[in-house]
């Protein structure tokens, strides 16, 4: 995991707020960062297959654009139930979407960059 974190273009911080990714479905946003960002949801989703992700910012949605970069079990419920942590890059990010993306990361205790 570390070796990853050298790698990254973005410095990623985890926020944990409930977002939605493509259908929409519901999920977990785990980490984000202005490139991408982790999320657990159940239903797999396909490496480099286009999606979407919903991201709740003060009193309004922002839809971005992404790409799943990878998707993987995270955990089996009791019942039988999958959920798994996908990693998407996001695309074609808006200058809005950039800079309401940086407040977030910021209200969680990021430093500005």
């Amino acid at each position: 995991m570390a070796e990853d974190r050298e790698t990254r273009r973005f410095p990623r911080f985890r926020i944990g707020v409930t977002g939605a990714i493509t259908i929409p479905q519901d999920a977990e946003v785990l980490d984000l960062s202005l490139g991408g960002a982790s999320v657990e949801h159940q239903g797999r989703l396909d490496i480099g297959a286009p999606c979407y992700l919903d991201v709740p910012i003060h009193e309004a949605v922002v839809t971005i654009s992404c790409r799943v970069v990878y998707s993987r079990v995270s955990r089996r419920e009791p019942e039988g139930a999958l959920y798994y942590q996908t990693g998407v890059e996001f695309l074609d990010l808006t200058p809005a979407a950039e800079q309401a993306l940086g407040a977030l990361i910021r209200s969680f205790g990021a430093p500005k960059e």
